[in-house]
């Protein structure tokens, strides 16, 4: 079973190196990451806000446990982890915008 782990987190390092544009800085670690990110509008008093959700996956190796409610800058943008998600191999951390 290690042998499988070692090799899936090979490989995701080596999808996140080529594929990854985005970066993650949490608790003074900064990693490559890979973003599925969402915005939406929200009718509110005096118009429309827009919203922010979304999920990033990070490996796990060197990559500290996330906490709920943590502030976390996503491509120096600050958003709060709303979740997470896991796997031996990664997190899938779930933000929102701080403003919620």
């Amino acid at each position: 079973m290690s042998r499988y782990l070692e090799i899936t987190e090979a490989a995701m390092k080596q999808a996140l190196a080529f594929a990854s544009t985005d970066s993650v800085t949490y608790k003074g670690v900064t990693v490559h990451a890979a973003a599925l990110e969402d915005t939406s509008d929200s009718l509110n008093f005096g118009g429309f806000e827009q919203h922010f959700k979304g999920v990033v996956y990070v490996l796990k190796t060197g990559f500290p446990e996330p906490s709920k409610g943590d502030r976390i800058e996503l491509n120096g943008t600050t958003r709060r982890i709303t979740g997470w998600t896991e796997t031996p191999v990664n997190w899938g951390l779930h933000l929102e915008d701080i403003s919620r």
